[in-house]
């Protein structure tokens, strides 16, 4: 079988950090353990050049024009669409049809726009413009919405690597409980909020609470927000160096997760990440119990606990709730996470397996 992964550099360059870069970079180095050829096809780069990582060839194309020659001429079985500018869409549309007899075109859906008229845009293109192949919804409500038009929608959550995944006695036991966030600082992702409910606990003795940070310099807010947390004492925090993807990373990431007894996400909308928070999937795995607002499925995703808090008393009932809590609750909380897990089955390597089996139909 011979794959490609199409689109934006921007969207989803194999050395990036973020949601839709984990889930094609997981993807892809499950397939290359099963074989299968696989490249990504990216354009929107000043510099076009060939690389290989890990097996996978990276092929970067400076025009749009320049990156359909390519997937015509290398004769892909398979061409799986991750996001396109909007000026590109019609002449995507003209090429796949085209191109129909020859290659199966899929598509990922990653987002959920806030305003309907641009949810409505978001996914009205492939039925303006049919793909030939699969529909890919990583949240539950994306796939009951393209459902209802077309019978290619496949529903996949985003893969977590399996080192990833605790069992409940795997979980290091800690002195005091310890409660994280971690991720960009940024208004948009909470991190007001985080810095409000820390404050309050800060002369309590039962907690460690960490705050480990990504700041972007050119985001003014973000950047003021970074120097404050720098400059003060009552919050641990942990500057995160922006910075390409490794295996280290990720590592350092998958530990940070794996001492933490409670995590902290308290997003303003859930438009501002994948529709399926990756995060919100791996700390599960590392069974943390997750201090989260109930946006979209995050409640189905998550399962019922009291952990989910309504956005419109977020601060004060995550800190009463944190004022409470006890260890008992967050041994009982780690049991249910970790029956959810099973449920859900979210593994990267289940989920490339689910994947290839719904193009290969």
């Amino acid at each position: 079988m011979k794959i490609a992964f199409f689109g934006l550099k921007q969207a989803f360059d194999y050395f990036q950090i973020g949601g839709t870069e984990s889930f094609v970079r997981r993807l892809a180095a499950n397939f290359i353990a099963k074989g299968i050829e696989l490249d990504y096809v990216l354009y929107g780069d000043p510099l076009p050049r060939e690389l290989n990582q890990n097996g996978i060839n990276l092929n970067y194309f400076r025009t749009f024009e320049d990156a359909l020659s390519f997937l015509e001429n290398r004769k892909y079985e398979h061409v799986i669409t991750i996001y396109l500018l909007p000026k590109d869409r019609l002449k995507y549309g003209l090429f796949r049809k085209k191109s129909s007899k020859s290659i199966v075109f899929h598509f990922v859906y990653f987002g959920w726009p806030d305003s309907l008229l641009k949810r409505r845009l978001y996914f009205a293109e492939a039925r303006l413009f049919p793909y030939n192949g699969k529909l890919f919804c990583i949240s539950k409500r994306q796939y009951e919405y393209v459902s209802k038009c077309v019978n290619s929608a496949v529903y996949l959550l985003p893969p977590v690597p399996e080192n990833f995944f605790l069992q409940p006695d795997e979980k290091p036991v800690n002195d005091k409980i310890k409660v994280t966030f971690l991720g960009r600082i940024d208004p948009g992702k909470g991190i007001n909020e985080v810095i409000e409910i820390f404050s309050a606990l800060k002369d309590d003795y039962r907690f460690e609470c960490s705050i480990y940070g990504i700041h972007i310099p050119e985001h003014k807010e973000s950047l003021k927000i970074h120097n404050w947390l720098k400059n003060q004492k009552e919050i641990k925090y942990i500057e995160v160096e922006r910075q390409k993807y490794s295996a280290a990373v990720e590592d350092f990431v998958r530990n940070i997760f794996k001492e933490t007894d409670i995590f902290i996400q308290p997003y303003q909308r859930l438009s501002s990440t994948i529709d399926t928070p990756l995060i919100l999937l791996e700390t599960m795995a590392s069974l943390c119990a997750v201090i989260t607002k109930p946006f979209g499925n995050i409640p189905d995703i998550y399962g019922k606990s009291n952990f989910l808090i309504p956005p419109e008393r977020f601060v004060p009932d995550t800190i009463e709730l944190l004022k409470s809590v006890t260890f008992d609750d967050l041994f009982a909380e780690r049991k249910r996470v970790y029956e959810q897990n099973r449920n859900l089955n979210f593994v990267a390597g289940a989920a490339a397996e689910r994947f290839i089996n719904a193009i290969s139909e």
